[in-house]
Order: C-alpha cells, then sequence, then structure tokens
C-alpha cells in the first residue's frame, strides 16, 4: 500500500509539474530559420511562389516519397493550392494568401485534425545575394499543445533549414552568368534526362520557368521575314546559309540555332526575325550573314517538349509571369533549338528553349 501511495504522488506531482510547466509556455508557437541564396531574389521567390516547385526541394517530399501532392487554381502566386495525401506526415493543404513579388509570400495551412496555421517566406537581396526566411505560426491550446509544439519546436528548425538549403541548392544550380549556348546545361540541371510523357504533359499544364542572365556573345545571323506557311522552307534556307559560313570562318564551336522575334502579325500569321548562331569570335560580314556583339541581357525562359507549332502555351505563360512581376520586355522573344531535326526526325521529342528578353 505504501508503494501504491508513493507511486500516485508521483504520478500526481508529474501530472501537476505538466500543467504548471503548459502555463508558462507560449500561447503562439513559432519556428522560423533563414539562409543567404547566392542568386537575385528572384530565383527564389519564382521557386516558392509556383508551389509545383516545391517538389524540387522541400524536405517533406524528401521525408515522404510516397506522398500524393495535387495542385488547383493559378500556377503561381495569390490563390494557388497544393493538397498533399501522405501515410507519413498526414495530410493536408496550403494555398498562398499574400504574395507580395520579391518582398513575401504568405501561405495558409491546413493540417486537418491536426489544427491550422500560417507559413511565410521573406526575402532581401544584396548585392545579388538574397537572403531567404522561412517561418510557421500556429496557435497553441492549453496544455497539450503547448507542450506538444515546444517538443516539436527542435525539430521543425531542422526541418525548415534542410527546406532552406535545398533551395539554395536549387537556386544556386540555375546558371546566372552564361552563354547562349551554355543555357541548356543550365536548364537540364533542372530536369535531369528528358521527361516522361506524363511529365512533359504536367509541364504544359503548369509551365516551371527560369530566370538568367546571358552573357556578352558573338553571334552571326540572316535577317528575313515570311507569313506562317512559308516558315519552315525559310527558316531551312537560312540555317543552311549560316552552316557554311561558320565553317568557313573556322567556328566549329558554335552554340544551338535561334530565332530571335522582331515582329508578328497576328492578323495575317507575318513576322520578321534574325535566323543565328552564337560563335566564338568575331568574322566579317559576308552577304547576307550579319556579325555583332550582343550586349547582356536577362531573360525569363521555359522548355518546350514537342513540335514548333504547339509552343503559343510556353509564351502565354512567361507573358503572364512578366504581368506578374512587373518586368518589361527588352527586345523581341528568342527561340533556342535544342534538337536538330535532322538528327531526330519525330517532332514530338524536339526540345525548345524560349526566352523573353527583360529589362
Amino acid at each position: 500500500m505504501k508503494f501504491l501511495k508513493i507511486t500516485g504522488i508521483i504520478i500526481f506531482a508529474l501530472v501537476a509539474l505538466f500543467f504548471i510547466v503548459a502555463a508558462f509556455l507560449p500561447k503562439q508557437f513559432h519556428v522560423e530559420q533563414s539562409i543567404v541564396i547566392d542568386r537575385p531574389v528572384e530565383y527564389a521567390f519564382n521557386e516558392i511562389n509556383t508551389l509545383r516547385n516545391w517538389e524540387n526541394w522541400s524536405p517533406f517530399n524528401e521525408e515522404d516519397p510516397d506522398m500524393v501532392t495535387t495542385y488547383s487554381g493559378p500556377a503561381s502566386g495569390l490563390g494557388a493550392i497544393s493538397m498533399w495525401i501522405s501515410e507519413k506526415q498526414g495530410n493536408g493543404s496550403m494555398v498562398i494568401s499574400e504574395s507580395t513579388p520579391f518582398e513575401k509570400i504568405v501561405t495558409d495551412l491546413d493540417f486537418g485534425e491536426q489544427g491550422m496555421a500560417a507559413g511565410y517566406f521573406t526575402f532581401s537581396e544584396i548585392g545579388g545575394k538574397t537572403t531567404v526566411s522561412w517561418g510557421m505560426v500556429a496557435s497553441t491550446s492549453y496544455p497539450i499543445e503547448r507542450v506538444v509544439f515546444a517538443l516539436m519546436k527542435g525539430m521543425m528548425e531542422e526541418t525548415f533549414m534542410k527546406g532552406l538549403q535545398n533551395l539554395k541548392e536549387q537556386c544556386e544550380s540555375i546558371a546566372y552568368d552564361v552563354n547562349i549556348s551554355e543555357f541548356v546545361v543550365s536548364a537540364h540541371l533542372r530536369h535531369g534526362d528528358k521527361p516522361s510523357p506524363e511529365r512533359i504533359a504536367e509541364i504544359k499544364e503548369t509551365p516551371h520557368l527560369y530566370v538568367l542572365q546571358l552573357n556578352e556573345r558573338w553571334i552571326a545571323t540572316i535577317m528575313d521575314s515570311c507569313s506562317m506557311d512559308k516558315m519552315e522552307e525559310v527558316m531551312g534556307n537560312n540555317f543552311g546559309e549560316l552552316m557554311p559560313y561558320v565553317m568557313q570562318h573556322h567556328q566549329e564551336d558554335f552554340g544551338n540555332p535561334f530565332t530571335i522575334w522582331h515582329t508578328w502579325d497576328e492578323e495575317t500569321m507575318f513576322g520578321s526575325f534574325e535566323a543565328g548562331v552564337s560563335i566564338k569570335s568575331q568574322s566579317p560580314n559576308e552577304g547576307r550573314v550579319k556579325v555583332r556583339r550582343t550586349k547582356p541581357v536577362k531573360v525569363v525562359a521555359g522548355i518546350h517538349y514537342g513540335p514548333y507549332d504547339q509552343t503559343m502555351y510556353m509564351y502565354e505563360a512567361i507573358q503572364k509571369y512578366l504581368t506578374d512581376h512587373n518586368m518589361e520586355e527588352e527586345g523581341g522573344p528568342i527561340e533556342l533549338y535544342v534538337t536538330d531535326p535532322g538528327q531526330e526526325p519525330d517532332p514530338n521529342k524536339w526540345e525548345t528553349v524560349i526566352m523573353f528578353q527583360v529589362k
């Protein structure tokens, strides 16, 4: 009996201590971690503001590779929604409730029976480097939630820092200063091997966009114009004329062929453009071939998989991105042709990088 009495006293004391400790714990749970990313602010902002991009860096995806995530609403920014089903982490949803370009993103989190919370990211760029802070705030009820959240804080801090480290690696894997011929290499860091048909279909629904800086470079181009029905023939003649010029002037180390669009009339389906290739050094003008040194330019870009005449979704996605982020175009769009149709006859396997030059 004495043993049971002592045991009862100990249990009572522990329970009392639990309630006393809980009373002194904060009514609101708050965790925040920060990291410095060696890239301009738009890199990190875009990764977070587009919810599908979280698959590239989120620590929660690492913890449960079998987690199933679906998306609804806009692809990015205010109103974008992600919902997940996870046996390890439970089910939930997240919606972007505030999106201030390059400054702050706020998310409303719903963990079902586990409650609600608010997540946030803040951004500060100095000298081309960006400090990103990731935090979460949740109200806690007395007494159990206060104690549980207090015990979880250290684990959550580790998880948030892991996510920020992944985000840093992701952003810094995107080339910042690249030549146009190297752009494809940097872009493929995001996708690795060519995506599956299912993944390509997803990309077309919510295109993944890149923000890059293209260095100065020598380019050899031919200015021309034509209607849509003559495009294949005219483009073929232009590149057929450029290749002998490049080889004649010992420019074997040339980049992928590209087109810079200067004008396009949607009603007449008629446009003017430059067909060109990047080259390693200056060469003389010759006939229709003109050589010039470009200026550094910032671009917003995406990779299209498929025929050339099915790129409109990518143009629209980039145009929307420019509008959403208050960016102004500077020069016409560029199409960079990754796949050589002469080597790959199936148009569905062609890869084209669409780039919009911006200020």
